[in-house]
């Protein structure tokens, strides 16, 4: 539903060498490439690895939108290192492979997608978070939030600091104690917000974390 936003543009895209997949039902123009029959016709066997690993782990994995931390907003180049050292984040905030992620952040940020939907990894990791649940919900709703989390079964919540300012301001709520959410974790929380999470909505343990697509430290506040 998004490709009329691209499709302006398209021919310019293509003669940088820029390549172009849609999915969803077609048509599209020529040039555009259609991921779902693609992925209809993929096998469910892994390459080999020679096809898939990267010759050096510095290079570009993808492109992020970032809101112009360095400068205008544009698209940051990510590298392969980053983006696999990005796997380890929800296990660094005591996530486990029984959880369900609650994420409604957008997916073309950093935040969202390279921290929020790679909660469930794969199982040779051995990791404590492999195979967590992740909740897509399309656009955060306050007055929605505690019966998704009870319809869901919700136990780890990706926010940033503004979300739970806008539960905290929300009227009670039938389910906001009656819940089984253990766990907030994100950036941007503000002291007065925090405590009164914590004494309205229960014991919530909150990992507060601060990152930078375009840099390299990260922090996390985890005496709280």
């Amino acid at each position: 539903e998004l490709f009329a936003s691209v499709e302006p543009i398209l021919g310019e895209l293509l003669e940088d060498d820029v390549t172009v997949w849609v999915l969803g039902d077609g048509p599209y123009p020529l040039g555009a490439i259609a991921l779902q029959p693609l992925l209809d016709e993929a096998s469910d066997e892994l390459a080999p690895e020679d096809a898939w690993v990267p010759e050096d782990m510095q290079d570009t994995c993808l492109y992020i939108f970032t809101s112009g931390t360095t400068g205008l907003p544009k698209a940051a180049c990510v590298s392969h290192l980053k983006s696999v050292m990005c796997l380890s984040f929800y296990e660094l905030v005591g996530a486990r492979s029984g959880d369900v992620v609650y994420l409604a952040l957008p997916l073309y940020h950093m935040a969202g997608s390279l921290l929020g939907v790679r909660c469930g990894r794969p199982p040779q990791t051995a990791s404590p978070s492999a195979g967590a649940t992740c909740v897509l919900k399309e656009k955060f709703s306050a007055s929605q939030f505690w019966d998704d989390c009870r319809t869901e079964g919700v136990t780890v919540f990706q926010y940033i600091g503004e979300l739970c300012r806008y539960l905290v301001n929300q009227p009670p709520h039938p389910g906001e104690r009656a819940h089984g959410l253990r766990l907030a974790v994100g950036s941007g929380l503000r002291a007065d917000v925090w405590r009164a999470f914590v004494q309205r909505f229960g014991a919530v343990r909150i990992v507060e974390t601060y990152g930078l697509t375009e840099g390299n430290v990260t922090l996390f506040n985890y005496t709280g």
